[in-house]
């Protein structure tokens, strides 16, 4: 008994410390086989310049942001609508380097108000296909929807402004600047060409006495009220302030009054009592009567307008 449990007991023994030589043999080669395949692959992704991503990376840090580049120029030069508004931007004439030349300018003041009137483009091209350097100041709380449109009151200063970038234009002709003031532009034109030295002035359909438009216009006292604060009998002098014909005595350039006979939206007598106070103020003034016409005309007719109208700015001042 004791033979065969010893026999027993010497063979587990040995079988137990008996290398098990395939599996031994099976894990050192699998521990020490190397993983080619994913080895390699990771090596290779890792090495591997990823050169589309990085030439897409190189070519965007790069290259020249033309239109960024342009776009920042142009807002950091771009006149800041509350700024001019304040009157606080620095406005840098022509250089000595670039002369005045010989062309006359025109700036043009609108008519309406905020989004009504605005600036016309077609307008703008037929005034310059008279030869002439063409401005058109939009009021605060128009086209650009920055600040309100006070009608007369913190918005001339934007006419102002213009007036004065037009005789900084290299080109422009500083002696030669005529500004037009159309229906309620009368009243930015008029004060423009006082503050700035104009060297002409025309109204066209122009107002001539707000409070007269109060009474006559039922349907602008509302807008008038809200932009001026009050009504015209309520504030007589701020209406007054804000009336070309108030104003004509400050005038030193000669003013070329033209207005439609037929005008409904500013009856022709607006036209006439400024003509008949800048001969009693013994201004240079001229009075064109559009007969027939109303406030807008048919194209061809405002050709015909237009080139009495530029044939005056080259002539000589009447007496």
């Amino acid at each position: 008994m004791e033979r065969h449990k010893a026999q027993g007991t010497d063979a587990r023994a040995a079988a137990a410390q008996r290398p098990k030589v395939q599996d031994v043999n099976a894990q050192i080669a699998a521990s020490q086989q190397p993983k080619v395949q994913e080895t390699d692959a990771w090596v290779a992704a890792a090495q591997r310049p990823k050169a589309q991503d990085a030439d897409a990376q190189v070519a965007a840090s790069q290259r020249p942001k033309v239109q960024d580049a342009d776009a920042r120029a142009a807002a950091a030069q771009r006149p800041k609508a509350q700024d001019v508004s304040s009157g606080a931007r620095e406005l840098d004439r022509a250089s000595d380097s670039e002369a005045p030349g010989s062309y006359p300018v025109l700036v043009y003041c609108r008519g309406g108000i905020g989004r009504v009137g605005r600036v016309r483009l077609d307008w703008l091209a037929e005034f310059a296909a008279f030869g002439r350097i063409v401005m058109a100041p939009c009021y605060r709380g128009g086209e650009s929807g920055v600040g309100h449109d006070e009608f007369g009151g913190a918005d001339l200063e934007d006419s102002r402004i213009a007036v004065r970038l037009a005789r900084a234009i290299p080109g422009a002709d500083p002696a030669r600047i005529a500004v037009l003031g159309f229906s309620r532009g009368s009243i930015n034109a008029t004060d423009a060409a006082i503050e700035e030295h104009a060297s002409r002035l025309v109204l066209w359909g122009g107002l001539s006495d707000l409070a007269v438009t109060y009474e006559e216009r039922i349907d602008l006292r509302r807008m008038l009220k809200r932009v001026v604060k009050g009504s015209a009998y309520k504030l007589p002098d701020v209406y007054l302030e804000r009336s070309p014909i108030h104003m004509a005595k400050r005038l030193n350039c000669p003013v070329l009054i033209m207005h439609g006979t037929e005008d409904a939206q500013v009856d022709y007598g607006h036209g006439e009592r400024m003509y008949a106070e800048l001969r009693r103020l013994g201004k240079s003034a001229a009075l064109t009567s559009l007969e027939g016409l109303g406030h807008h005309m048919p194209q061809e007719t405002r050709m015909r307008v237009l080139a009495g109208m530029f044939a005056w700015l080259e002539a000589p001042p009447n007496p």
